[in-house]
């Protein structure tokens, strides 16, 4: 099985040697536990070579766009087109992903070896409509290829992650899985906000990676983290 990681970068980002540094750090004191290349997706044009040293230990393959339109998921999108077409699955992770605990991306292979090819997240929310947060995702490159809609815009970005006509809900009649990943199991629609410690739950240590939500969620003040809780466990719709 083929696999690469599709990390954005965002070139001219506030905390773009932040965010970068923390990932590359982190994929080595936590490694992986699979083979893979890796892709690093310049939102905003060609990363600068101060900014670009970051990847100097972790070799990647580079590639700039324009940061026009839709943002993260338009990239994962033109990379299942172009550079990631040949991969059997790519992970799918927005810029401010780290990880917490080896062995991560060994997890949702080892979903995708349970259940078969389908879509695989690392975070959910009933938040808005049930969903799997698209700043961490694995699929085949062919099932993003399949998306009928455009993502070119803000609105058309959050329709693909959790509107009436999401990635997920256009794959699974298609008889593909669709499961949020935890450390302690697969998890069907339905049951996306029930695991202990998942986003914006306790330590959020069931997370197979963690994010700038998570980040928010650990230093902001306890009457906001039940303000977010309750938000993202709203009823299934």
């Amino acid at each position: 099985m083929t696999v690469t990681l599709c990390y954005i970068c965002v070139t001219g980002g506030k905390r773009t040697d932040d965010f970068a540094s923390r990932f590359v750090s982190s994929y080595h004191e936590h490694p992986p536990g699979f083979p893979h290349d890796t892709h690093v997706i310049c939102n905003g044009g060609i990363l600068p070579a101060a900014k670009r040293i970051i990847f100097a230990s972790m070799p990647a393959v580079f590639w700039a766009r324009d940061n026009d339109q839709g943002w993260d998921v338009s990239a994962f999108i033109e990379a299942a087109h172009g550079a990631c077409a040949q991969y059997d699955a790519m992970l799918c992770l927005g810029e401010s992903a780290y990880f917490h605990r080896a062995g991560w991306l060994e997890r949702f292979v080892d979903a995708w070896k349970t259940l078969g090819p389908g879509l695989y997240g690392a975070f959910s929310s009933n938040a808005v409509r049930a969903h799997l947060n698209t700043n961490a995702f694995f699929c085949a490159p062919g099932m993003l290829r399949l998306y009928p809609r455009p993502v070119r815009s803000k609105s058309e970005r959050y329709e693909f992650e959790h509107g009436q006509r999401a990635f997920w809900r256009y794959l699974e009649p298609k008889g593909y899985p669709v499961r949020l990943v935890t450390w302690d199991g697969l998890w069907k629609p339905r049951q996306w906000r029930q695991p202990a410690n998942i986003l914006w739950r306790g330590d959020q240590s069931n997370c197979l990676l963690w994010c700038n939500h998570t980040d928010n969620w650990a230093t902001t003040r306890i009457h906001n983290r039940w303000k977010w809780s309750q938000h993202a466990d709203q009823p299934f719709k």
